[in-house]
């Protein structure tokens, strides 16, 4: 396995994109292994392996090869960003952690990163840093909220938009204050905004 510390690298990035290409266009197989790619998915060279540790590493495919939940959200091309860089961060938790934006430090502080935090020769780090780049240049960080995504591709971490008004009145002598929660459609157009504002004011004001 091509793996240094807690990380792994590919032996090449092409590999990355045909293995990803085949998921995308593929039905869900049993188990993705070294034999399948090559019988299967006719991807014979034996390096191809170094890929699917990289998956079991985004949780794209457990240990023994079995495609995981996110292997199937990845094959929906709605959700299938999201899940990437949802898998890209599972693989690189503890470089996501010192870093949360990682994906866009240069080069040179990536290797300084995985120069520190492995131990590796140069060659080895080099490969780090080209497979990390290579997998983060197939995501769209950018359009991902860091909390706020829940892999219905809208990058929300609801359904509907939620708005609030607070009002007070004074009834019989009492002051009373009420919370009042509008949950309002995402898609909801400018003019029913309009209107749902305009009806609070009327009534509330």
């Amino acid at each position: 396995m091509p793996q240094v510390s807690d990380y792994v690298y590919v032996y090449s990035t092409k590999h990355i994109d045909k293995v990803l290409e085949k998921i995308k266009t593929t039905g869900r197989p049993e188990k993705l292994t070294t034999a399948y790619l090559r019988d299967t998915w006719l991807l014979k060279n034996a390096q191809y392996s170094a890929v699917l540790d990289l998956l079991k590493k985004m949780d794209f495919l457990d240990d023994s090869g079995v495609p995981t939940d996110n292997y199937s959200k990845f094959q929906n091309s709605t959700i299938r960003n999201e899940t990437l860089v949802l898998g890209i961060k599972n693989a690189y938790q503890k470089l996501f952690k010192a870093y949360p934006n990682a994906q866009d430090l240069p080069r040179e502080d990536l290797k300084g990163y995985f120069m520190q935090h492995t131990g590796a020769a140069k060659s080895v780090v080099t490969k780090l840093v080209t497979t990390f780049t290579h997998i983060c240049s197939k995501a769209d960080f950018n359009s991902v909220s860091d909390g706020k995504s829940n892999q219905n591709g809208k990058g929300k971490n609801k359904k509907n938009d939620s708005e609030s008004q607070e009002t007070s009145k004074s009834i019989g002598g009492l002051n009373m204050s009420m919370n009042i929660q509008i949950v309002i459609p995402s898609d909801a157009s400018a003019e029913q905004y309009d209107k749902i504002f305009s009806s609070i004011k009327k009534h509330f004001s």
